[in-house]
Order: structure tokens, then C-alpha cells, then sequence
């Protein structure tokens, strides 16, 4: 989904900027961060003090093994739910900033729910980048865009770059390279455990410019294992604007809690996907 702030309205010669020559100059920072959404629900990032060694296996067996992994965890995670902190700062013809606290559920396979506990700072922000991220998020689980930005061979080709260790844990770090120029699909690094086979962290860039107006969208995710399964843990998206500057999303990823079959309901997403239950949705626009 790409979102632009275009007919939002910005204060005196901030405006004039952008709406200056044949076309209004948008602040296109949805599309860039929208990609790390697909990315985080792709595959996680910790700081290791670390040590190369002889990998065990080849880069073949850690991605067979990966994916034979994800589908397992896939398969057996029927829902859970958490707090996500959503912080966009905006840096250009003027600073920027806002918040967002969500609440979210997920149900296998394909059901997400969102609840913004609180929102605070620039209302712009707010209606035409984060609460469109939401909207997005809940549009990637879509099956068949799911298949298509899976992590997998199908869509990448993976090269082994070494082997790290940090204490007793083993991670492979492999470059991923994306078969198609698709700016819903990576191109970078991963981390990927040695034991569990998950991705573990991830850092790099869309396989293609979501968009003229950004020179440079630099990804950086990170997982944490809760339970038996790998979740996000945190994300960044710097994204570098042309002319107009940068902005920085950053979302952490908190109180996860993982639920048992029947143990919660979520209205399909054709219903209220962004208000709490019995109010209705806060998809207010921003007011001018």
C-alpha cells in the first residue's frame, strides 16, 4: 500500500515548499516504511560479541533447514497478542514527531487485529504515514502476498558469508539476494540461529526504490524467542528523502503473550481493524 502526504497541509513556507513546481513534492515515507512491516513479519536483532568459525553446514542446508523450521512454527502458532510502540521522526522542511501505542492480536493464519491504546504528537504523522502503516500490515497477510515475500528460495538466492559465535550460540550469516526487483522484497544480511533455524536479525534494504523521492531506505530488525517461537523484538527504518530530508520509524515490540486455540476472537478484517472494542475506529485525517 503506498500513502503520501499529499492534501495534508503544512505551516507557512513548508507548504509552499512542497506544493512549488508542476507537482506537489510528497513526503513519500509510507512506502519505505511500510517495508518494514513485511520484512519483521518475514522472519529478528541483539548485540553479539562474537567469533567467526567453520560453519557446520552450507548455505543449501541452513536455508533448507530454515524454512522447514518456519513452516513448523508457522503451522503451530495459533495466536498471540502484544504492545507495540510505534515512533516516527520527521526531519526536513520541518521536525516532525508522533506516537503511536497499539495493542495487537494475531490468529492463524491470516487474522490481525490492531487497538491504538494512546497516540500523541504530530496529527499529520499520525493519519497519513502510522495509523496507514496499520492498514497495510493488515492487507501483507493476504496469502498470496505472503507466498510472494516469503523468506525462501522461491523468491531469494542466499550466499553464506560466514559463521559467528557468541558463547554457546552458533548464528549463520547469509546475503540474501532477491530474484525480482520487488519493493516488498530485501536485500542485505541475516542472522540466522544455529539452533532453531530462525532469523534471528536482519539488516539491508528494499530490493527496489519504493519511490523516486527516497534516495535510501536502510532496514535493521531484530527477533527475540518467546517460547518456542521468534517474534520481533525491534525495528528501524531510516529512510532518506530527497530534497526534503529524513525521517526515522522505530517500533519495539513488547509483552507478547502466546494463546491457545479459542482463547480469543478477531473480527475479520473487514470490520473495525483499528479502533478497541465497542468504539469506533481512530482513523481521524489530520486536521489542517
Amino acid at each position: 500500500m503506498q500513502a503520501s502526504l499529499a492534501g495534508a497541509r503544512l505551516p507557512g513556507d513548508a507548504e509552499n515548499a512542497m506544493t512549488s513546481g508542476e507537482g506537489k513534492v510528497q513526503l513519500l515515507l509510507t512506502t519505505g516504511l511500510v517495508m518494514c512491516l513485511f520484512l519483521a513479519e518475514t522472519a529478528a536483532n541483539v548485540s553479539f560479541a562474537q567469533e567467526t568459525s567453520v560453519a557446520p553446514l552450507t548455505s543449501d542446508q541452513v536455508v533448507q533447514r530454515m524454512v522447514e523450521r518456519n513452516d513448523r512454527r508457522a503451522q503451530a502458532l495459533e495466536s498471540y497478542r502484544g504492545t507495540r510502540i510505534y515512533n516516527l521522526e520527521y526531519h526536513g522542511l520541518a521536525s516532525k514527531s508522533a506516537t503511536l501505542v497499539v495493542a495487537m492480536t494475531y490468529r492463524r493464519p491470516d487474522e490481525k487485529k490492531f487497538c491504538i491504546v494512546s497516540e500523541s504528537g504530530s496529527e499529520l504523522l499520525q493519519a497519513r504515514v502510522l495509523k496507514r502503516l496499520l492498514e497495510a500490515e493488515v492487507e501483507s497477510m493476504q496469502e498470496e502476498q505472503r507466498r510472494q515475500t516469503a523468506m525462501g528460495p522461491r523468491n531469494y538466492e542466499f550466499r553464506l558469508v560466514t559463521y559467528e559465535r557468541t558463547g554457546d550460540q552458533g548464528f549463520y550469516v547469509l546475503e540474501v539476494t532477491p530474484r525480482i526487483k520487488n519493493k516488498f522484497l530485501f536485500r542485505g544480511r541475516i542472522w540466522v540461529d544455529g539452533q532453531d533455524f530462525a532469523v534471528a536479525r536482519m539488516e539491508g534494504e528494499p530490493a527496489k526504490n519504493p519511490s523516486w523521492w527516497t534516495k535510501r531506505n536502510v532496514i535493521h530488525v531484530t527477533y527475540e524467542k518467546v517460547g518456542d517461537f521468534w517474534l520481533p523484538a525491534r525495528n528501524e527504518t531510516n529512510t532518506q528523502v530527497r530534497i526534503v530530508g529524513s525521517s526515522l520509524l522505530t517500533i519495539v515490540y513488547r509483552d507478547y503473550e502466546i494463546l491457545n486455540a479459542g482463547a480469543v476472537q478477531i473480527t475479520p478484517s473487514s470490520g473495525n481493524i483499528l479502533g478497541c472494542p465497542g468504539e469506533p475506529a481512530k482513523l481521524s485525517e489530520a486536521r489542517p
